[in-house]
C-alpha cells in the first residue's frame, strides 16, 4: 500500500485494535480568560486526540459522565464501511447516550489523515464536547517532524443551548466573542496564545480542522507559505499558497517549512465576510516560535488577500478516480432548502430550516436506521429521507435558494 492507492477499494489489514475510553464530563472553564460553564471530554475542552494507523480499528467506549444530558459521539468523516450504527448520529443511527451509561464504538479505519470527534447531541460540541483523530498513513510530500493537530474555533460567553434557542427565536446566528485556537487566545478578561515551537530548516506537517458552530476562517503564518498536501481525507497533488479557507467541519493537512529568520511569527485566523460575525476578528491569533529566538510576542505583518467565503479552487487528489456514465442518472427533482417560521406551544414562534417544505424532526426512541433493520419503508415525512432509484446511482440534484435575511 502507498500514496497511490485507490483508498476507497484497498487498504492495508493490520490486524490491530487500537482502544481508548472517554468521558464526557460537565466543568468550568476560561480559554480565553473569561469564566463559563463548559461541557468537555476527559475534563478537557478540547479532549484528546486518537491515534491509529491505516488498517487499524478504533474501539473508543463513551461514558457519559453529564449531569443532566444525553450524548452521542459522532466520528466525522469517517466512513464507517459496514458499521453504520457506530456513525453517533443520535436519532438517526443510534439512540442518545443517557448519563451514567456507556458505549462502545467500533469502526475500521480504511482512510487516513486527519479528523475529528465530537457530539452529536443539539448543540452540545459547541460547548466543548469534541476532539481529534490522526490516523497515520503516506503523504504526498515529505517533512521532517508532526505538529499534531490544531483547531480553529468561534466561542462564545453563552452556551450553545442558549444561542439555539435565542436563534430559534428569531434573526442571525449571535455574533462570536472570540475565536480560540488549540483550545486558547487572548482577551481583555485573560487567556494566552497558543505556542508552536520549531527549528529553523526543518519541515513541519500542520493539521488544521475547523471545529466551529458558525465561523468559517481563512488562515496563514506571517512570512511562510502553506503546501497544502490532504483535504480532510483525500490526498492533494500539493500546491502552496499564503492564506487558506477552512469551512466548518473542514480538516487540511500542510506543510511549513521553516526557513525564515529566527524569530516569533504570528499565525492568523479571520473570519470572513458572510461566513460568520466574530467581535474579535483580526485578533484571533496563535505563535510560530523558533528555537533560539526571544520569547517576545511576534511583530510581523499579515499579507493581503482577498475576502472570500468559497472552498479552495486548488484542490487536485493525488490518486484520479472515474465515475463510471452508467452511475449517473438524469433527475431533474429539486430540493428546494429554505427558512420558515412556525408556532410552537405558548403563543410564541420559532425558526426551522426547510428541506423540500420540511424540517427534520428525528425521534431519539426510534432512529432512522432502525427502519432499516426492521424492513419498514413507510417512513414519516418528516425524516426527511430522500430515495434512490438505483443502488450506488447519483440522482438528486440538490438547489439552495439565496436567503438575504434571517427570519425575525
Amino acid at each position: 500500500m502507498s500514496i497511490a492507492t485507490n483508498y476507497d477499494a484497498e487498504w492495508p489489514v493490520t490486524g490491530k485494535t487500537v482502544k481508548y475510553s472517554i468521558d464526557i464530563t460537565n466543568g468550568t472553564a476560561a480559554p480565553d480568560g473569561f469564566s463559563r460553564l463548559v461541557l468537555g471530554v476527559n475534563g478537557k475542552m478540547p479532549g484528546p486526540t486518537l491515534f491509529a494507523n491505516w488498517g487499524d480499528y478504533l474501539e473508543i467506549t463513551v461514558t457519559n459522565k453529564l449531569k443532566d444530558n444525553g450524548t452521542s459521539i459522532h466520528w466525522h468523516g469517517i466512513r464507517q464501511w459496514k458499521t453504520s450504527h457506530m456513525d453517533g448520529t443520535n436519532g438517526v443511527t443510534e439512540c442518545p447516550l443517557a448519563p451514567g451509561q456507556s458505549r462502545t464504538y467500533r469502526f475500521l479505519c480504511t482512510q487516513f489523515g486527519t479528523t475529528w470527534f465530537h457530539s452529536h447531541y443539539s448543540a452540545q460540541y459547541g460547548d466543548g464536547v469534541i476532539g481529534t483523530i490522526v490516523i497515520n498513513g503516506p503523504a504526498t510530500s515529505n517533512y521532517d517532524v508532526d505538529l499534531g493537530t490544531m483547531t480553529v474555533q468561534d466561542w462564545y460567553y453563552q452556551t450553545a443551548y442558549q444561542l439555539a434557542f435565542l436563534t430559534s427565536l428569531g434573526g442571525p446566528p449571535k455574533t462570536a466573542d472570540n475565536g480560540l485556537i488549540n483550545g486558547t487566545m487572548k482577551s481583555s478578561h485573560g487567556g494566552a496564545y497558543h505556542n508552536n515551537t520549531i527549528t529553523k530548516g526543518k519541515k513541519y506537517r500542520l493539521r488544521l480542522i475547523n471545529t466551529s458552530v458558525d465561523n468559517h476562517f481563512k488562515v496563514s503564518l506571517d512570512n511562510h507559505t502553506l503546501t497544502v498536501i490532504t483535504a480532510d481525507f483525500v490526498p492533494i497533488k500539493p500546491y502552496t499558497t499564503n492564506w487558506l479557507f477552512i469551512g466548518i467541519g473542514q480538516r487540511y493537512d500542510v506543510i511549513i517549512n521553516a526557513n525564515q529568520a529566527v524569530g516569533n511569527y504570528w499565525f492568523r485566523a479571520e473570519v470572513q465576510t458572510g461566513c460568520g460575525t466574530n467581535a474579535n476578528n483580526g485578533n484571533i491569533k496563535s505563535i510560530f516560535h523558533y528555537s533560539g529566538a526571544s520569547s517576545s510576542l511576534p511583530t510581523t505583518n499579515g499579507t493581503a488577500y482577498t475576502q472570500s467565503c468559497l472552498d479552495e479552487t486548488k484542490l487536485v487528489p493525488y490518486v484520479s478516480l472515474n465515475v463510471p456514465s452508467t452511475s449517473l442518472i438524469p433527475d431533474s427533482s429539486v430540493l428546494d432548502v429554505s427558512f420558515a417560521t412556525v408556532a410552537t406551544s405558548g403563543n410564541q414562534t420559532a425558526v426551522q430550516w426547510n428541506l423540500n417544505e420540511t424540517a427534520i424532526q428525528v425521534d431519539w426512541e426510534d432512529p432512522t436506521l432502525q427502519y432499516v433493520l426492521d424492513g419498514n419503508t413507510s417512513y414519516p415525512k418528516d425524516l426527511n429521507l430522500i430515495t434512490l432509484p438505483k443502488q450506488n446511482a447519483v440522482s438528486v440534484s440538490l438547489a439552495i435558494r439565496e436567503i438575504k435575511e434571517f427570519p425575525t
